[in-house]
């Protein structure tokens, strides 16, 4: 009887696959969490805790190179059904130019699974955020909030809820590491 065993190349397609579809799922909750996480309390940043954590769950249960970016691309694409208010361009160039950091080589060997690094990665991510869209205040002159609140306070907002995020996503990913872990081990029943 001849059994069929797949190859390295059709399980690394596989492996593909699945990878991508993590980080369109990461996307998606991303997304969910922006629309659902801002309660408008006029705070710049505030909002940030729970997307940054989302991305940053995903980023370490999912370690392929350009996942991150993958899932920021995802989280743009996802705004616009989700109903996060800007336009799919600018949403698509914000989030996946930001989440792409968290793929950068020295970042991600820093936050893989390190507490520091999870905090460092999330203030760089929210920072970077802030400073995108500094940018496209100072081009189009439109008036945010970010410029009402003042820049040093948002700033100082941005980094400390970047931080946050960071702290939130590499605790739920601990979390979830522990309680898989339980329902690996084995149980001694034969």
């Amino acid at each position: 009887m001849q059994t069929f065993a797949p190859t390295r190349a059709t399980t690394g397609r596989r492996r593909l696959a699945l990878d991508l579809g993590l980080a369109a799922a990461t996307g998606l909750v991303a997304a969910l969490a922006k629309k659902y996480l801002d309660f408008h309390l006029g705070i710049p940043g505030h909002a940030g805790v729970g997307w940054i954590a989302v991305l940053m769950v995903g980023r370490l249960a999912n370690r392929r190179p350009g996942t991150a970016a993958f899932a920021g691309l995802s989280m743009g694409l996802w705004s616009v059904p989700v109903g996060l208010g800007h336009s799919l361009g600018y949403n698509v160039a914000l989030y996946g130019s930001v989440a792409a950091l968290l793929d950068l080589p020295g970042l991600r060997r820093l936050s893989d699974g390190r507490v520091f690094g999870a905090i460092t990665a999330g203030i760089l991510v929210h920072v970077a955020k802030f400073v995108f869209v500094l940018g496209n205040v100072w081009i189009s002159g439109i008036v945010r909030n970010v410029e009402l609140y003042g820049l040093s306070s948002a700033l100082v907002n941005h980094v400390a809820f970047g931080a946050a995020g960071g702290l939130v996503g590499w605790g739920s990913w601990r979390a979830g590491r522990s309680i898989t872990a339980r329902f690996r081990r084995p149980t001694g029943r034969v």
